[in-house]
């Protein structure tokens, strides 16, 4: 099930971007769907969905959430998923033994999600309120990026990571972001109640939490180059 969809969608983003490369592809897909559709879904989340189901056409794969199979379809030109369906009723031909199979996937799936999510609360209650809590062993976000601290449980607060520590900041100058840019430096943002923020580093967002998205052509287009219409919405400063 979603073969044929996810088969489709692809080779249209393919014609818009002019490209054959998977993460391009999947980068123009997830970015559609965030501005046109409102539904979040990360470029990674898309090429896996494409091997899967595309090139390697598993058996146990997991079915589509019911508003990405609607905003899948939207992008084809079409009202609903069932729209869809009537013209291409062979999305729907799967057979009684691959059902069984997916739900064995599925079993599996979440049995090793608890386990992980288990073990990374329990590593977190031990960082903030175990023997280290009185050493600097936590970071906390201040206006533009992370200051070492003591753990003390605070909602800005992270375990500390020397990476994030050394290389993750926001940045609110146009002029920093052209020139990060022309250095062909990564940049990442997020979008959150019509305001835009750019980082230079992976991750998520110190405030809400949310995984960054990286910086594509598009979306530096949009809210960089083309800044000067909307600079209040997106909070950046000359």
């Amino acid at each position: 099930m979603s073969k044929e969809l996810i088969t489709l969608v692809f080779e249209k983003a393919e014609k818009e971007t002019g490209s054959t490369v998977k993460t391009r592809l999947a980068q123009h897909l997830s970015d559609i769907l965030l501005e046109e559709y409102k539904y979040q879904i990360s470029e990674r989340r898309l090429r896996d969905y494409y091997t899967n189901y595309v090139e390697k056409e598993e058996s146990t794969n997991e079915e589509l959430r019911p508003k990405l199979l609607e905003g899948l379809c939207n992008y084809l030109g079409y009202d609903n998923y069932a729209g869809f369906v009537v013209d291409h009723p062979s999305e729907i031909e799967v057979s009684i033994g691959q059902k069984v199979e997916e739900k064995k996937g599925l079993i599996e799936k979440y049995k090793e999600a608890f386990i992980l999510a288990f073990s990374v609360i329990t590593i977190t209650c031990l960082t903030y309120f175990g023997f280290v809590k009185e050493e600097q062993n936590c970071m906390i976000w201040r206006e533009n990026h992370y200051e070492q601290t003591v753990c003390t449980g605070d909602h800005l607060e992270i375990p500390i990571n020397a990476l994030i520590l050394k290389n993750f900041r926001r940045i609110t100058e146009i002029d920093s972001l052209l020139e990060r840019r022309k250095n062909r430096k990564e940049l990442w943002y997020d979008k959150s109640n019509g305001k835009v923020e750019f980082f230079t580093y992976h991750g998520y967002h110190p405030e809400n939490n949310k995984a960054l998205k990286t910086v594509t052509d598009h979306i530096f287009k949009t809210y960089v180059l083309e800044k000067g219409k909307d600079s209040l919405e997106i909070g950046l400063s000359d």
